[in-house]
């Protein structure tokens, strides 16, 4: 059924406003999402009506879509609208004259591809909790069998810990989401253990509260960036410093041409071979030379969680990138400095040092350490535009696909 009438009274004359109220129960979420995020050519005479698209979802379940067409007025009025919580009226329906955006909560649940609906994605986030679930314990042996003259305890500092721990509650969380908000859309009408259990695992009571959007995208923002910063910091740094293999030269001054000379000198390092560097074997041999489990636990740590949220901002779900950029900015410098806080106590308890540079004996001085933590909390921006870049890379695929999709149904919905 197709109505038009002027919501907002400000067209002259109300016919002339492109509005329309499309009620279709069959629409399931991924078409009403592409519909919300484009904005079609749309036929109107008046020169100040600039038609958009909100969707409207009627029951928790998304069993019937109501997408709504209104006006938007200016730039201003467009932004406050599509940052305004869904269910946030009485009965968990949208005002009248009021632009609605999905909450991030239903956005973590659903996936922007139409090749990945809601019973894939609730199988590919129960294989990818699965895999995280195992690598925790594989990676738990690992550590706890490394041979070392500190207590076991230091692990709850470590920092490749506290990214995995983020990485695994976070997948934890939004598997429950998207799980019960497929299959038990109604958990409160379920009793006993189960009901309570289903409940748990249920989306937010409130999700038009701005607060705990807040808070999860901030929770989101953190372990997509502190698992980036863990590959970065290991690959790049960690590594670098520990290359096995390598012995100190003497400081014999090195010859001018670099070449072997007449006297038997080689390479610039004399004739006493027995103090020469030793040649560094192939690339990452000594990752994947020795023991396949330390090369695997070590591979999981330090590169696929990064690669599984790499794999969770393009295709597992549809977060938008946040308004409040500056909060998260420097919410993410808070937080990675209370992480050196937190390795402080730990080496203060434990006597272990999360980082080597930490130490003083190693890097020379105490200005060097402090400017090796300016460096780990600036890393924390540097990652986060990464991450920025991914969920842009990943609007950019999906937006060509849908706007000609959500343009020939706004056409298909006005011809009916």
């Amino acid at each position: 059924m197709l109505v038009g009438r002027c919501l907002s009274g400000r067209c002259q004359p109300p016919q002339s406003c492109a509005t329309a109220f499309l009620t279709a129960p069959s629409m399931d979420f991924l078409t009403a999402l592409e519909v919300l995020n484009s904005a079609p050519p749309w036929p109107s005479t008046s020169s100040i009506c600039k038609p958009r698209l909100a969707v409207s979802i009627a029951q928790h379940h998304w069993s019937c879509c109501s997408i709504l067409f209104h006006p938007l007025h200016s730039l201003h009025s467009s932004t406050e609208m599509d940052s305004t919580p869904l269910l946030s009226a009485i009965g968990g329906l949208p005002g009248p004259n009021t632009m609605q955006d999905h909450p991030a909560f239903l956005r973590a649940s659903h996936s922007p591809w139409r090749c990945i609906p809601q019973n894939v994605l609730v199988v590919l986030r129960g294989i990818i909790l699965a895999y995280l679930m195992a690598t925790a314990v594989t990676g738990t042996d690992y550590k706890l069998s490394l041979e070392s003259g500190y207590t076991n305890w230091r692990y709850l500092f470590d920092f490749s810990v506290v990214s995995f721990l983020f990485v695994l509650v976070y997948h934890a969380i939004t598997f429950s989401w998207t799980f019960t908000h497929l299959y038990y859309p109604h958990a409160e009408n379920v009793g006993g253990v189960e009901g309570y259990i289903l409940w748990a695992m249920s989306l937010p009571s409130n999700m038009g509260s701005l607060r705990k959007q807040f808070y999860f995208t901030f929770f989101y923002t953190t372990t997509t960036v502190f698992a980036f910063m863990n590959s970065a910091l290991y690959w790049f740094v960690t590594r670098q410093n520990n290359e096995p293999g390598v012995i100190e030269p003497p400081p014999a001054p090195p010859s001018v041409s670099g070449a072997p000379g007449e006297g038997g000198e080689i390479w610039g390092w004399g004739t006493d071979t027995m103090h020469m560097p030793i040649p560094p074997g192939a690339p990452f041999s000594d990752l994947f030379g020795e023991e396949w489990f330390a090369a695997f636990n070590i591979t999981n740590m330090y590169a696929i969680t990064s690669l599984i949220m790499v794999f969770e901002i393009l295709f597992l779900n549809s977060i938008k990138r946040p308004y409040s950029i500056g909060g998260h900015l420097f919410g993410l410098m808070f937080l990675s400095g209370m992480y050196l806080g937190w390795a402080g106590i730990g080496r203060a308890t434990t006597g272990w040092y999360a980082f080597e540079w930490l130490d003083t004996s190693v890097v020379g001085s105490q200005e060097a350490v402090t400017a090796y933590c300016i460096g780990f909390v600036v890393l924390s921006p540097l990652m986060y535009t990464l991450m920025q870049g991914f969920i842009g890379i990943r609007e950019g695929l999906t937006w060509s696909l849908s706007e000609s999709r959500a343009a020939a149904a706004a056409q298909e919905a006005l011809e009916d």
